[in-house]
């Protein structure tokens, strides 16, 4: 016989919450049997996106602790064999400087598409970005990942005022649309305890990325625009291809990422490009531009001279690591360097 202890359960004093129609609580043996039903009435709903356990509750309640939380949500009103709206959980919690946690969850019948579960979805994220000594968690950061074709729960993390932070490519051995496993992509969804109660479906945030590709004759400008563009993940807007200078400041302004703006500027046109790097609400003093030097460059051509230089020798083929290199110091905001 094992001489370990038994795991014991952790039952927090704290963590619940009423709402019009709903109320919150962590999980209990009590609500073992009562969630077996609820995931088998809703079992060919729930096998689209997620393994379907009926047992996994049972496994969850001695695991429960400060870094992992499973809530349920109960209708005030229940119907039909159960009470059980909607398991939330949330898990892997990082204290210290991070505070933050990954969210997982699933909706049941007959409750489903009727709202109880996005009512007690914000009753459990009160109390994860409530403080702890006032009885939450204490959470700065909570992330929800979903399938992109799952556009039902995306569609509530953004009525919740989540923004879609990034994605992950091949994340889970889970089923899809198709029934079948295999490796699937997610979204990640991100809420801020500064951010709560938030707005719902609020205009994404980030920042934009934007360099102007410039260079000497001869120094192949655009090859080298094309490669940052692409490991940058934004538009390339070039002076040829917009037809005018109007049209390139105008689609570089529309841009909500930013963009590679990609021409052979000379150093006389250092003024009309400052006004059109104005005219999209940017200071050319900090724009970053690429200076490419080509084997036909004339010592007497020079960058515009108004933000950060990074100066590149295009007259060879830039290896990978070159472009990433740059790319990188373009991101940061591109401190003048030689590459």
């Amino acid at each position: 016989m094992s001489s370990e202890p038994a795991a014991q359960y952790f039952e927090p004093k704290t963590l619940h919450s009423r709402g019009d129609r709903v109320w919150i609580g962590p999980v209990h043996e009590r609500d073992i049997a009562p969630y077996r039903r609820a995931v088998e009435q809703s079992r060919t709903r729930l096998i689209r996106w997620n393994p379907v356990d009926p047992d996994d509750l049972a496994r969850a309640l001695p695991l429960q602790s400060r870094e992992r939380r499973t809530f349920l949500i109960h209708a005030l009103t229940p119907e039909g064999e159960h009470d059980i709206v909607g398991k939330i959980n949330v898990v892997d919690a990082v204290r210290g400087r991070f505070q933050s946690a990954g969210m997982g969850y699933d909706a049941y019948d007959p409750y489903a598409g009727r709202g109880l579960f996005s009512e007690g979805l914000r009753l459990v994220l009160n109390l994860a970005f409530t403080p702890e000594p006032e009885g939450g968690m204490g959470l700065h950061r909570v992330q929800a990942k979903v399938q992109p074709g799952n556009v039902r729960s995306a569609g509530l993390l953004r009525s919740l005022g989540f923004q879609r932070e990034g994605f992950s490519p091949r994340l889970l051995w889970l089923p899809g649309a198709d029934g079948n496993n295999a490796w699937r992509d997610h979204d990640s969804y991100v809420v801020l305890r500064d951010e709560w109660p938030a707005q719902p479906y609020p205009m994404a945030r980030g920042r934009k990325v934007i360099a102007v590709v410039n260079g000497a004759a001869g120094s192949d400008t655009s090859t080298l625009a094309r490669q940052l563009a692409a490991e940058l993940r934004i538009p390339l807007f070039s002076r040829d291809v917009a037809g005018s200078d109007d049209a390139l400041w105008a689609l570089l302004a529309d841009s909500p990422v930013g963009g590679l703006v990609q021409s052979s500027f000379r150093r006389d046109d250092a003024r009309s490009v400052a006004k059109g790097l104005q005219r999209c609400g940017l200071d050319p003093e900090a724009v970053p531009q690429v200076w490419c030097l080509g084997g036909l460059s004339n010592a007497s051509e020079r960058p515009l001279g108004l933000g950060p230089t990074l100066t590149v020798d295009t007259s060879h083929n830039l290896q990978r690591a070159g472009v990433v290199r740059i790319a990188l110091q373009i991101a940061a905001g591109a401190p003048a360097s030689e590459t």
